[in-house]
């Protein structure tokens, strides 16, 4: 219901007015909820710190995003508890992560409420509840997207006004309880299971160092930021033909029929694996040498993994932009034709222009520049 009913607000090109009424709800609801919080007793801060609660139920890419504040926040407490509330199917990306001492699972494990500081990297209602019902007398989050008034530490959600990298934007909130900023390394969890899967997967299929190896990963959650089936056919028969490279086509199970309608576009034969866990897809780009896809949580993997990342992104707009969203680090290229339409919201969109611009040649040209700095 809820996927048709963006549908038809795009379809009559009534984004504008829908996110003016949703804003003007969250402004009403926070309003009346701060008038309740007045007549709530204030908790003092406890000292010292023992136990922080982080949170962040979004996706892929926003996890691997959030690790070097969550590595900031363990340095600037040392001998607290951090305690990571996430939904279940991003834990493979941080389960041997060194600065969290737990994981909890959302809407599975049982939240306690005696925290001293809770922290929501995400803005939203539910977040921010989070933030409160954890008990924390310090509770930091942002406001503008409904339950501000959970928060004693508010922060301004302008990432559509002053443009930066969504790591940049999570170290800020840190920072707003005394975290550094200086280290911006990412981070993702490499487990034994994930290893021997990519080991055998190699060995299955012929894989060795003699032949450079390049992950392709075509879908992407929304459709406005997938680039067209037959430019990755085109560009994946051009890696196999003219450089030899061995392709692998990856993609989660509900993506099969996008895979299917590429490999049938293309000429060559390419290695395909799909559906696999998280910490599988880890170790497979880990033995890689490029990964190509658009903004997509695997991308930041790579990206985590310093692996060559050729990232194709359409919309400049803040929400969607390389600019906040881009492969975090040096070894990238951000392949982008987008020059038209620079006011537009992604949930306007109905030509998928910006993508369509991005030229199979364009793609091709990174990824050769990018081969020749790793020889």
């Amino acid at each position: 219901m809820r996927k048709l009913l963006k549908i038809i607000i795009r379809s009559l090109g009534l984004g504008k007015l829908a996110r003016g009424l949703r804003y003007l709800g969250f402004f009403c609801f926070d309003f009346f909820g701060s008038l309740i919080f007045i007549f709530i007793p204030k908790k003092r801060n406890s000292i010292p710190v023992k136990k922080i609660l982080l949170i962040r139920l979004d996706r892929i890419g926003d996890i691997i995003l959030s690790t070097p504040a969550i590595r900031s926040l363990k340095r600037k407490y040392p001998q607290a508890q951090i305690h990571l509330l996430i939904n279940e199917y991003i834990k493979d990306l941080v389960v041997n992560n060194p600065n969290i001492d737990k994981l909890l699972i959302y809407n599975k494990d049982e939240l306690d409420n005696d925290y001293d500081i809770a922290v929501a990297f995400h803005p939203g209602l539910l977040e921010n509840h989070l933030t409160f019902k954890s008990g924390a007398s310090l509770r930091v989050g942002f406001k503008g997207r409904g339950g501000s008034f959970f928060l004693s530490e508010k922060i301004a959600d302008d990432r559509n006004k002053r443009i930066r990298h969504e790591v940049i934007s999570n170290l800020e909130v840190v920072s707003r309880i005394g975290c550094s900023m200086a280290d911006k390394d990412l981070e993702v969890s490499i487990t034994d299971e994930g290893e021997r899967f990519s080991e055998k997967f190699f060995k299955e299929n012929a894989l060795d160092s003699k032949n450079k190896t390049v992950v392709i990963h075509p879908g992407a959650r929304q459709e406005y930021i997938r680039w067209r089936k037959s430019g990755f056919a085109q560009l994946a028969d051009r890696l196999i033909q003219e450089l030899g490279l061995k392709v692998i086509i990856s993609a989660s199970k509900d993506e099969e029929g996008l895979v299917k309608e590429i490999t049938g576009l293309m000429n060559k034969k390419p290695i395909v694996v799909i559906g696999i866990r998280l910490t599988e897809l880890v170790s497979l780009i880990k033995r890689s040498d490029l990964f190509i896809g658009n903004s997509t949580g695997p991308m930041h993997i790579a990206a985590a993994l310093k692996k060559p990342v050729v990232a194709i992104f359409g919309s400049k707009h803040p929400l969607d932009s390389f600019q906040e969203w881009g492969p975090y680090g040096t070894n990238s290229i951000v392949v982008t034709k987008n020059d038209k339409c620079l006011k537009c919201h992604p949930s306007d969109c109905r030509t998928f222009e910006c993508m369509e611009n991005v030229m199979v040649d364009d793609v091709w040209q990174a990824v050769q520049k990018l081969l020749e700095l790793e020889l």
